[in-house]
């Protein structure tokens, strides 16, 4: 995909499937492709940070919470992003609403975390009061304040909609409809259920690093071979498939093989091993000692016998994975929502992530959403999450993003050494390359700060 086209791409939202990125591990030869270079300062600069906040993070569409953190009326939740905060809510009739977090008298915050059973929204520094849906319902003296229009002193409304179990808030009175932010993701995952989801724990830990260098490391897989060594036992990382629309794009990674990277390639029961140490959580596997590799043979290949391992220790926790084949069970499907949503899909496990910017460039805060599948049509209540707050290296997140998490400090560490000034994109880093031309649309940029005519795929 040529640099022209990439633009194009953010520009009218087409959805651009990248043929080249599906069998790099046939490719052959040096390509004359030059990397795209992007500024190194844009993940270090207070100025660049403040035009964020003034122009990108008002106008896109933002994970707030879950369904299960506001399912039932009454139930009201705080979601902050940098100086923005919004109230997101179901009110007495059911509805899911979404407010500005500001009372409208002196402008202090009327939320804080999460509550259940409201009747209505009170400010505790004034008492002024507003019904959850957020027209005014009393003013305390108001007699001292002469003649105020009640609809002039409504909450301010903010865009609100859903993805399967995601909350989606937008603080931009003109925003475009979240179908069409999302583009193709939602008919392109629509085979995985995802409204079958519940979320159990949300976990949010402060992170020594920009936001962007916390999303960058889930919208690639390049890095894979380096942090990641077990993952190359079961998992192909130069053939996963990915999709690019204007503000998601989506890969989707083949588990249960090795990398071609690996020579030897791994044997059976290297590959079980890997499995386990992986997988061991879900596939009911000592991950230091799964033992034998079952028997492999034509009727049996190793993928389905993993399948198989999968789908019974599912079972025996009473999910039911039958209808799901043996490629879709070892097959993630990761989408990458501008400007800060990572979601991890398999059929019996969704997982989200969200970085938000913290007080500096060099901060930010990681929230990450773990969901349990239920039956198709089970209407077993929503309940809140579990919502917990803990440092960092103290949360275990599993072996892979354990790994991830620990690095992030010396990346960002390493955007301020001043031999760095661009850092370099592969043609397999276009979700990279996503973010930056989302970037550049919503700062006012012009694209030509990335050099010359490169091309990408």
């Amino acid at each position: 995909m040529s640099d022209i086209t990439a633009r194009k791409v953010a520009e009218e939202g087409t959805a651009v499937d990248i043929g080249s990125l599906r069998s790099r591990s046939e490719q052959q030869g040096v390509s004359d492709r030059r990397p795209i270079t992007v500024p190194a300062d844009r993940y270090t600069s207070a100025a660049f940070a403040a035009l964020e906040a003034e122009r990108m993070w008002p106008r896109v569409w933002q994970l707030a919470t879950t369904l299960d953190a506001v399912a039932r009326p009454g139930d009201v939740t705080e979601f902050t992003v940098g100086r923005l905060s919004a109230i997101v809510l179901r009110d007495q009739q059911g509805v899911l609403r979404a407010f500005q977090n500001v009372c409208l008298h002196r402008g202090i915050e009327l939320c804080h975390g999460s509550v259940r059973g409201l009747t209505e929204l009170r400010c505790q520094y004034h008492r002024w009061c507003w019904n959850l849906d957020g027209d005014l319902k009393e003013i305390p003296s108001r007699r001292d304040f002469g003649v105020v229009d009640n609809e002039a002193y409504a909450l301010r409304a903010l865009a609100v909609d859903t993805w399967g179990p995601l909350v989606f808030v937008n603080f931009d009175p003109e925003a475009m409809p979240l179908a069409e932010y999302l583009g193709g993701a939602p008919a392109d995952a629509a085979h995985q259920g995802l409204d079958d989801f519940r979320c159990r724990v949300q976990v949010t830990v402060p992170v020594p690093a920009n936001w962007k260098t916390t999303a960058d490391g889930f919208s690639e897989t390049l890095h894979v071979q380096g942090l990641h060594p077990e993952l190359l036992h079961i998992y192909d990382d130069l053939d996963s498939d990915q999709v690019v629309w204007t503000h998601a794009a989506r890969s989707r990674q083949p588990y249960g093989r090795p990398s071609p990277r690996l020579r030897p390639t791994p044997s059976d029961q290297e590959i079980w091993n890997a499995f386990a140490a992986v997988f061991s959580s879900r596939v009911g596997l000592d991950p230091a000692d799964p033992g034998p590799v079952p028997t492999v043979d034509e009727q049996h290949p190793l993928l389905s016998v993993m399948a198989t391992q999968l789908r019974a220790a599912r079972a025996a926790a009473g999910l039911d994975l039958d209808r799901f084949s043996d490629e879709a069970l070892m097959t993630l499907d990761q989408y990458n929502i501008f400007p800060n949503i990572t979601v991890l899909v398999f059929p019996d496990l969704l997982s989200v992530l969200r970085a938000r910017p913290g007080d500096s460039p060099d901060e930010c805060f990681l929230d990450a959403f773990q969901f349990d599948r239920v039956a198709p049509g089970d209407d077993t209540e929503r309940t809140p999450p579990l919502c917990v707050e803990l440092p960092l290296g103290e949360a275990s997140f599993g072996l892979v993003l354990d790994q991830d998490f620990a690095l992030l400090r010396h990346a960002q560490r390493g955007l301020h050494q001043p031999g760095l000034t661009r850092i370099t994109l592969a043609q397999e880093e276009v979700r990279v390359l996503n973010t930056h031309r989302n970037l550049e649309r919503y700062l006012g940029i012009d694209p030509s700060e990335i050099e010359g005519d490169h091309l990408l795929g």
